[in-house]
């Protein structure tokens, strides 16, 4: 189960960062916190599912994208919790 989580964990902290890295004005733009007059916030990792902003305003939201997203995490958290116990399972 701690295996699950940590990968869930991974998943939420590359989002977080390709955000931030994706966005004009980085992570205070995705949080909302940001002073920028014509900053673009982005939002997903691997694949897109939120962009807005601009000078031209803009607004963009994917649900595919994002169910897409959310099912990558899970699977990268299943994948992570089996790893780990088949690993803890050799050690003993």
């Amino acid at each position: 189960m701690a295996g699950f989580f940590l990968g869930l964990l991974l998943f939420a902290g590359l989002n977080l960062v390709a955000a931030g890295l994706a966005s004009d004005c980085g992570l205070p733009a995705v949080l909302g916190m940001d002073y920028c007059a014509d900053d673009i916030v982005r939002a997903g990792w691997p694949l897109k599912f939120y962009e807005e902003g601009g000078i031209a305003f803009h607004s963009r939201f994917d649900l595919l994208y994002l169910m897409a997203d959310i099912g990558l995490g899970l699977a990268l958290g299943g994948g992570c919790g089996w790893w780990l116990s088949r690993r803890q399972y050799k050690a003993q």
